[in-house]
């Protein structure tokens, strides 16, 4: 039997939601300030994954300008229905956090294929965040959310509310039913998920925080509003597998609850799979923060194999809780390929951009973004502080040891004209390899620029000279160590831009965010945004 080595995603995809349909695996995760939103990835095997689409793409009702980190597209829910042959999506746009009042809007769509197109999307409601739907036997369908709490006296954050979707009417009808407020005293329930198993209906919840304390909560009930009987074994999977009482608890990031002997970390919020062979499967998100708890790669998608007991509950295949870093395969199916860590390699030459690139905030539009015969043109707009007009894209990195590389001619005027090579959290906090403009010797010059928690800083105060206005520039990231160097000539040595750099603080934790760290290319423009940088190629290559 084959192992499946985790996480099976590597970088910033948080909370997964997988789903089979035949022989066809699939799995949505949150983008959440990113653009063009929810990523979807197709699988034969569960262990080797392919990126094949942005459900959201081509829904212009979605615009995540100005949204506060961590805001935007949350937990998308991917579901088949049998009976009409449709896939659904249903997901949260979470558009403010402040005050907790949390102001977010739900929706579903649907389409014959994965790849779209998808329907227009329908408003669900606003009572709180992390919907999916359930298609039932019968054919009725119910979505489940979490209903955010904000009063006093309250428990907080709320609890679990079942509803009935009707397509035909596109809304929801009757009124909300409150089936669960935890299956643990872990607290900070969310992410729900509605199952049907030999005729009992399963609630798969994210309970712990989003944290070290999380962990994937099963209840059930023989009638779908319940009441829920909860798994006298619960947490079924967890990093922290051993009892604490956190009920009421706005902290989403526990550190104090980090297990050092957890293979993986913060593992949670989970969706179920069953296979064509007759078996079970819990994916997951996880984290591997490093030393010092700097979870800088973000939330990653994991895989639990899982059995049902005689007395109708899911363990995990070896018996135990605890996230396991491999997971067995299914059985009578070989893996396509051994699990490769992740390359991008982009000369620029398609019409369209690799589905890996993605935006933040903004939209990529031919306003500020042209493919062409010599690469890829970026027309600079608002620095990277910005919320709203960014000229920015990015890749998840997917490994801690990561070298990556890129082609720029860039010949600036004015001294608020930059491009190059970035590695951003968000709008706070990132640091720019770039070409930028020396007006007392009217020259083309490179230095990096660090934003941290919101501070600017010129790292280098000597500006290194670009004759041509043209470089190759490098980093390479060692753990929370990054090194930025360039060359003009590509047949010469590379040369350092400066020291090293710690990125620790371009994590989860130190951001108090739940997102991840990307890299690309960017430019900005505050002189009369006419500025525009050419980038002939751009590649990654993950040692691990």
């Amino acid at each position: 039997m084959t192992e499946i080595q985790n996480p099976i995603l590597p970088g910033f995809t948080p909370d997964p939601s997988i789903l089979r349909v035949g022989e066809d695996y699939y799995i949505a995760t949150s983008t959440f300030h990113w653009n063009p939103g929810i990523q979807v990835y197709h699988s034969k095997d569960l262990a080797n994954w392919e990126l094949i689409a942005h459900p959201l793409a081509d829904v212009p009702e979605v615009d995540l300008r100005g949204t506060m980190t961590p805001g935007g597209i949350w937990a998308p829910d991917l579901s088949y229905d049998e009976q009409t042959k449709l896939f659904w999506m249903t997901y949260s746009k979470m558009n403010n956090q402040d005050g907790r009042m949390f102001d977010a809007d739900n929706y579903t769509m649907s389409a014959e294929s994965i790849t779209g197109p998808w329907s227009k999307p329908i408003y669900l409601n606003s009572i709180g965040f992390d919907p999916s739907l359930f298609h039932d036997d019968d054919g009725r369908k119910w979505v489940v959310t979490l209903e955010w709490e904000t009063r006093l006296g309250y428990q907080h954050p709320g609890a679990i509310v079942l509803e009935e979707f009707d397509p035909k009417q596109g809304k929801l009808i009757g009124d909300p039913v409150r089936i669960t407020r935890g299956g643990t005293d872990r607290g900070a329930q969310e992410a729900p998920h509605l199952y049907k198993h030999d005729g009992v209906y399963y609630l798969m919840t994210a309970e712990g925080g989003t944290g070290y304390g999380h962990a994937v909560v099963l209840q059930r009930s023989q009638n779908i509003a319940g009441p829920y009987e909860s798994d006298p074994q619960n947490p079924i999977i967890t990093s922290t597998p051993y009892y604490y009482y956190r009920r009421n608890d706005p902290d989403a990031g526990r550190p104090d609850l980090y297990n050092p002997d957890a293979p993986l970390q913060k593992a949670g919020h989970g969706s179920l799979v069953s296979t064509q062979t007759g078996e079970w499967y819990v994916a997951h998100l996880s984290a591997r923060p490093l030393p010092g708890l700097h979870s800088i790669l973000g939330r990653e998608t994991s895989l639990q194999k899982m059995a049902w007991t005689t007395d109708g509950w899911l363990r995990m295949a070896d018996g135990s809780n605890l996230a396991k870093a491999t997971t067995p395969g299914m059985t009578g199916v070989e893996l396509a390929h051994a699990q490769r860590p992740f390359t991008l390699i982009d000369d620029f030459g398609k019409s369209t951009l690799d589905l890996h690139w993605l935006t933040p905030y903004g939209r990529p539009s031919k306003d500020w973004l042209t493919l062409q015969d010599q690469g890829l043109r970026m027309r600079g707009r608002q620095s990277f502080f910005s919320r709203m007009d960014v000229s920015l894209m990015a890749t998840a990195v997917t490994g801690f040891h990561e070298t990556v590389t890129t082609k720029l001619k860039f010949k600036p005027i004015h001294f608020s004209q930059s491009a190059g090579l970035v590695l951003y959290y968000d709008n706070h906090n990132w640091l720019f390899e770039r070409l930028s403009y020396d007006e007392r010797n009217d020259q083309t010059v490179l230095d990096v620029v660090q934003a941290k928690n919101g501070e600017r800083t010129e790292l280098e105060p000597i500006k290194i000279p670009v004759a041509s206005s043209a470089a190759e520039l490098r980093v390479t990231t060692d753990d929370a160590q990054v090194q930025f160097s360039w060359r003009e000539d590509v047949n010469a040595k590379w040369a350092p831009v400066g020291k090293p750099v710690d990125i620790s603080y371009l994590s989860d934790e130190d951001v108090d965010g739940f997102t991840g760290l990307m890299v690309g290319i960017g430019a900005w423009d505050a002189y009369r945004r006419e500025s525009y940088a050419d980038f002939g190629w751009f590649m990654t290559e993950t040692q691990g």
